[in-house]
């Protein structure tokens, strides 16, 4: 290491002149200090103090403690050689005390000390200096008055003793006075010496002795130190040395005496105000005729800050209301009242009039404020804050959680008893023409197994294409298309009915009554046949044995029925083909049978029993034998149906075909009576709607109603914010949470009967048999069942989703007057309309600030309406000029902008996206900390111009470059926590944004650790939605706007990344959750030791740890990525190939 620098000459110079070099100083204090204790105490004491300065310095220089660290090493030296050569000249025997070598002041003070032995003395002695605090100590304990008698302790100031750093005539260690008042309460010391310290802050209550050693320098410390003695017959003790006057003592009785009168007449005139205030002023009180609830002026201040206390207001700025007053004339006084910005301006300051106090000024400015916010719907008829939309507020609060989570419900309607009705209604039993008929047409790989007519007494709106799953690899589908009405001679019940009988009768023979006709639907054959003829063709069987190879070498297969296995008690099989026994047959293609070698065997497969084909057949079915191989059966065993086999599937998937039928007749009906008013026209998005997943239908309502909740959340902001223009946000998030809660929704479904059409009965064909009109009748309607109440919520949800996948908003609105009557919806135009004129009045008093061109610029919009802008970017804590409210309402309405936006087009990509993955892209894209993050990126490049002088006079030069404008910059605001919190986040996304970056464009998960390791504040990700809100507001509602600036900021482009796939979406937590199955997952979250104060997590699966992270900058930050890395290691563990933080087919 080099050596010191060397010593400016010149300085050196000034300082031996000035002799003001640091171990001077401290020789100097020294000195001072001796001096002082020689006059006040005595020459022995100013030798003892200068040894044990002396010999604490060595000390301390010796074991090279952090105590001199505001000398360095030479300057340690060369006071260490001065002291030491000082310490020589003054005498070591400490046995010379005597009184004569003391002062006349300390033998004063030794004998009151003597006086009070046999006493129960407990005392405080004060004295001026730190120095006489120690000297003192010392020799009270050493004298021989009061050395056995007196406990001695020390106080000094502690505040004092970080500025005396390296003072080496210190002798009183501050640290070693902590127990020292506690000494003194408890007995264990009797006397404390002490400067000014405990004059005043500190409570000692166990004295009755209190000794001024020095005369106190005020009036002040008179009274002050008197006080200390609270004991009864406590004597207070002044030692005045003879150059004081006596006097002294007199002066202080009479400023005492003055000073008491002062007080007393100071109470007399505060009496007097006190009085005045309490008096009647006019009696104000304000009441409401409905409830009787009365306002009083002496409650209208507490009121006034209750309704404040409210509001939801950042965590920058103050909800206390703000109250001036200022003096009307030189009698009276006026108040005015300043609510917080998030009120609206029209109702936001109240003035009082002149008053005699300035106490009654606030109150009657308090009592204006809150009239004012009664007159406009912020507070309740019970003059309390409103909390929700209903004007009952405590009713509102208790039900929207406290509803059952399971319901008894309406059990689920039987479509056929509507037909039933229908039957009655439009047939005499002896004319068919009234009915509807439709073409039923049963296909195969696009080719047509057959058609047949279907008559039903009510009108079916357009089914889709019904796909029937036949076996594993076979699938059927069957379409329903209305026609015009059936021939004459098929309108004859008896002919329909034998049709009808013949079809069903070829597959469920043996659950059917054969007395009964009046089948709910009949099936005649295809338009071209004549349904009589047809049926008396295709009646009965032929027996096998009348078969002959000649024969059916020239039929074709379709044209059979179905051979029945007289052995097997008529069992049907499909007739493949046929052989005579002697023909070579390899042996794998059929069951083992023992044949005759000149019988004629039919090649036949199994007729399937199954009655559902409605969904897929199980692997494990399929690998039966039986399925599996064709089988031979011997002709002469056999009996063949004359009604060829086609129409046989055709009458094994009639139970299918009904049941679709059924539930298009719920969803039809649903759509005539409840929803007429909505005109919903798409009959398949409603079935979809009312379907659950237990149901097991082709869809069910998830999709939907993951779209309809953002639709219900967006139109409910919408109304709320343009029916409500003077509601702060937190009234508008309370009530909006009312409406959109799944009590609400459950409540509404109740209390219209949308319970019953709701399918919960999945269709398994067990037991089906054929539907007679007469058994309809007999049967009771549905047996009440239970339901959750989210699945009534999620069915209006997804009924909601179903009418704005119909005909948008419009529609959407429609379904809402159905379902909620509360509150009143209109069309959105309308609501558009209602927000932007209530902005247009304030727009004339904003005058535009600078940069307002950049921020445009910045946000890819150009505002027609400036106060949006402004408002949108206020902060709650602005108390500025040229501002209408801060920007929370705009948040409210833009959150629901968002979600609308991000919910449509994960809806709408293709293919399909699951529910779950919807819910899970959802999440990932409106997250604060994702939105955070690119408020934080928005940047705009402007130029600036930089002025430089050379050396000479005039030599001027501007240059011009460009700085980063970021969209955090226009934020206005008056809080300096709120400038430390964007300082903070800025460096942190300084040494994070690459890698979040990076992550977001090509990593194969999100991001999550990193996001919440950038502890963005909230206000970042609220300025995107209050801007979406305005641009919303001002373009006339064009949500096609705010997608626009959504691209921009780069929502739009990550929401694209994750619909096409190749991101894990699930968050670490979630995915350990999974990984855990049925183990518990436990979070230990620990504080690390060290400056930093960094967090620690440590993961347990069950009761193993698993992994752990260091270093976290927050709760969830650590949690995170200890799930990270238990993710990880469990994978590993478990031989998991995926990559990534797991997967999720999309």
């Amino acid at each position: 290491m080099s050596g010191p620098e060397p010593y400016d000459p010149v300085e050196l110079q000034k300082l031996k002149l000035s002799r003001k070099t640091y171990c001077q100083e401290q020789l100097k204090n020294l000195s001072i200090r001796a001096e002082n204790i020689q006059l006040e105490l005595g020459p022995w004491a100013a030798d003892w103090y200068i040894k044990a300065c002396i010999r604490k310095f060595q000390q301390v220089v010796s074991a090279d403690t952090a105590g001199l660290r505001m000398f360095d090493d030479q300057e340690k030296v060369y006071l260490e050689e001065c002291l030491s050569s000082l310490l020589s000249s003054v005498p070591e025997d400490e046995s010379s005390l005597d009184d004569a070598s003391l002062s006349s002041k300390f033998s004063c003070l030794t004998e009151f000390l003597s006086s009070q032995l046999g006493t129960d003395f407990t005392g405080l002695l004060f004295v001026r200096t730190r120095a006489e605090v120690a000297v003192l100590a010392h020799l009270l304990s050493m004298h021989p008055k009061t050395k056995v008698f007196f406990t001695v302790g020390t106080f000094v100031g502690v505040s004092s003793t970080a500025s005396r750093k390296g003072n080496i005539g210190d002798l009183v260690d501050a640290r070693g006075q902590i127990h020292t008042l506690d000494d003194l309460r408890f007995g264990r010391k009797n006397l404390v010496i002490t400067t000014s310290a405990l004059e005043e802050g500190i409570d000692v209550t166990a004295c009755n002795n209190v000794i001024c050693f020095d005369k106190p320098p005020n009036l002040i410390s008179v009274i002050q130190r008197r006080g200390r003695a609270r004991k009864s017959e406590s004597k207070f003790v002044i030692i005045l040395a003879d150059d004081v006057d006596p006097s002294i003592i007199t002066t202080w009785d009479n400023l005492e005496a003055e000073m008491h009168r002062q007080y007393m007449d100071d109470m007399r005139q505060l009496q007097e105000i006190q009085a005045l205030e309490e008096m009647d002023e006019g009696h104000r009180e304000f009441v409401v005729e409905k409830t009787g609830a009365k306002l009083l002026l002496a409650d209208a201040v507490s009121h006034l800050y209750h309704f404040c206390a409210t509001l939801t207001t950042g965590p920058f700025s103050n909800r206390a209301p703000v109250f001036s007053v200022k003096p009307a004339d030189h009698k009276t006084f006026t108040a005015r009242v300043l609510l917080p910005i998030s009120v609206d301006a029209s109702v936001r300051e109240a003035c009082s009039s002149a008053w005699e106090t300035e106490k009654s000024a606030k109150r009657d400015a308090a009592f204006e404020a809150y009239i004012q916010l009664y007159r406009a719907g912020l507070v309740s008829d019970n003059l309390l804050p409103v909390q929700a939309y209903d004007e009952q507020v405590a009713e509102i609060q208790t039900e929207v959680a406290k509803v059952a989570s399971l319901v008894e419900v309406a059990g689920q309607l039987n479509p056929w008893h509507l037909v039933v009705r229908d039957w009655q209604a439009r047939t005499d039993g002896q004319d068919l023409s009234t009915l509807d008929c439709f073409d039923v047409a049963l296909h195969c790989n696009d080719e047509a197994v057959a058609t047949v007519q279907m008559l039903l007494p009510c009108n079916l709106r357009v089914l889709p294409t019904i796909l029937l799953y036949w076996d594993a690899r076979t699938v059927f589908s069957a379409t329903i298309r209305p026609r015009s009405a059936p021939a004459s001679q098929s309108t004859y019940p008896h002919v329909a009915a034998q049709s009808t009988a013949l079809l069903l009768r070829s597959v469920f023979r043996n659950r059917m009554d054969i007395e009964k006709t009046d089948f709910v639907a009949f099936f005649l054959p295809a338009e071209g046949e004549d349904p009589l003829e047809w049926t008396h063709q295709f009646v009965g069987t032929t027996k096998g044995e009348e078969f002959k190879p000649t024969i059916l070498a020239n039929l074709s297969l379709n044209k059979l029925g179905m051979a029945r296995d007289l052995g097997q008690r008529g069992r049907a099989y499909v007739i493949r083909g046929f052989q005579v026994g002697s023909l070579e047959v390899p042996a794998t293609e059929y069951q083992s049978t023992e044949r005759d070698e000149n019988g004629l065997y039919l090649q036949v497969s199994r007729f399937p029993k199954r009655t559902d084909f409605l969904h897929k057949v199980s692997e494990r079915d399929e690998q039966t034998p039986a399925r599996r191989y064709t089988t031979l059966l011997k002709a002469e065993d056999c009996e063949v149906d004359k009604l060829p086999t086609p129409y046989a599937y055709f009458a094994a998937i009639i139970p299918s075909v009904l049941h679709r039928v059924g539930v298009s007749l719920v969803g039809t009906h649903l759509c005539n009576t409840l929803l007429a008013p909505a005109s919903v026209e798409n009959l398949e998005l409603v079935v979809t709607a009312i379907s659950t997943s237990a149901a097991r239908e082709p869809t069910n309502y998830q999709r939907q109603e993951y779209l309809g909740d953002s639709v219900l959340k967006f139109l409910t902001s919408l109304t709320l914010t343009s029916d409500h223009l003077r509601w702060p946000e937190g009234h508008l998030s309370r009530a909006k949470d009312h409406i959109v809660s799944n009590a609400s929704l459950a409540k509404a479904a109740l209390a219209i009967g949308l319970d019953k059409f709701i399918l919960t009965k999945p269709f398994t064909g067990s037991k089906w048999r054929p539907l007679y009109v007469a058994e309809q009748l007999e049967q009771p309607t549905g047996q009440p069942r239970l339901l959750s109440t989210k699945t009534l919520a999620d069915v209006v949800e997804a009924l909601i989703g179903a009418a704005f996948l119909d005909g948008g908003f419009a529609k959407a609105i429609g379904i809402l007057k159905v379902l909620l009557p509360k509150p009143a919806w209109s069309l959105v135009e309308e609501r558009n309309e209602i927000l932007r004129t209530s902005h247009q009045a304030s727009e004339s008093s904003i005058i535009c600030p600078p940069h307002f061109t950049q921020l445009e610029e910045l946000v890819g919009y150009a505002f027609t309406l400036k106060s949006l802008a402004l408002e949108a970017l206020t902060d709650s804590s602005y108390m500025g000029p040229n501002v209408t409210t801060s920007y929370e309402r705009l948040e409210f309405h833009g959150d629901a902008c968002l979600d609308i936006i991000v919910a449509t087009t994960s809806f709408n990509h293709e293919p399909p996206i699951t529910t779950h993955g919807l819910h899970l892209i959802r999440s990932a894209v409106v997250n604060a900390d994702f939105l955070a993050f690119l408020s934080l990126t928005l940047c705009l490049s402007v130029p600036r111009a930089t002025i430089a002088t050379g050396n000479r006079e005039n030599d001027v030069s501007v240059s011009e470059t460009s700085v980063p404008l970021h969209l955090w910059n226009f934020i206005r605001h008056a809080s300096p926590a709120l400038r430390q919190a964007q300082q903070g986040v800025i460096e942190r996304y300084d040494s994070l944004e690459a890698s979040i970056s990076e992550s977001l464009q090509r990593a194969s998960y999100i991001p999550w650790a990193l996001l919440a390791r950038l502890q963005a504040p909230k206000f970042l990700s609220d300025i995107v939605e209050s801007l979406l809100g305005a641009i919303y507001i001002d373009s006339h509602g064009s949500l096609a706007a705010c997608e626009a600036f959504l691209e921009r900021l780069g929502v739009m482009g990550y929401l694209r990344r994750l619909l096409e796939g190749g991101v894990a979406l699930y968050h670490p937590k979630e995915e350990l959750g999974q990984l855990a199955d049925t183990e518990t997952v436990r979070y230990e979250v620990f504080r690390e030791e060290g400056e930093e104060k960094t967090l620690g997590c440590v993961v347990r699966v069950g009761e193993r740890e698993v992994a752990k992270a260091v270093d976290g900058v927050s709760v969830m930050e650590v949690e995170t990525r200890a799930a990270e890395e238990a993710v990880r290691l469990l994978k590993g563990e478990r031989g998991n190939a995926k990559k990534g933080h797991g997967s999720l087919n999309l």
